[in-house]
């Protein structure tokens, strides 16, 4: 068995064994798995509420709407408006998701990770937005010029 020569030392990043002691694009922190999870699940269940809480808006909460729109008096209305908006949502979700996957298998680089969290926030807001459009929830300040 030879001994390696003067000046051949471990190489650094790989192991003793000559193989890489880190993924491609070097993301091996268990925080930053642990944050990009809590990012998905947390815009995941933004965006579920949000869903949610559209359809219970459009077909129980918007009567007056769907009465002064469309002079409908039954009990049953839908106000599609809504349900158009959750699909929105639901549609800017679906490639969040697949770029978090990619990311997390190693397809992409860690300059991708930015991208991520702003369309996180981004697609969070939206919700955030769309829930205070379905309960009419914001400030409508004074009618009348006060004397």
């Amino acid at each position: 068995m030879a001994t390696p020569k003067q000046g051949w030392e471990r190489i650094p990043g790989r192991d003793s064994s000559g193989g890489m002691d880190q993924p491609l694009f070097g993301e091996t922190r268990r925080r930053d798995k642990i944050i990009n999870m809590v990012i998905a699940a947390v815009t995941c269940v933004f965006v579920g509420v949000t869903s949610i809480m559209g359809i219970i808006s459009s077909v129980f909460l918007n009567k007056h709407k769907c009465q002064r729109l469309y002079g409908k008096t039954e009990a049953f209305c839908i106000y599609g408006v809504d349900i158009a908006m959750c699909v929105t949502i639901l549609l800017l979700l679906f490639p969040q998701i697949v770029v978090v996957y990619w990311y997390r298998k190693g397809e992409l680089e860690p300059k991708f990770r930015t991208l991520i969290y702003y369309n996180a926030i981004v697609t969070s807001l939206l919700c955030l937005v769309a829930n205070l459009y379905f309960f009419q929830t914001g400030f409508h300040g004074p009618t009348t010029c006060p004397s």
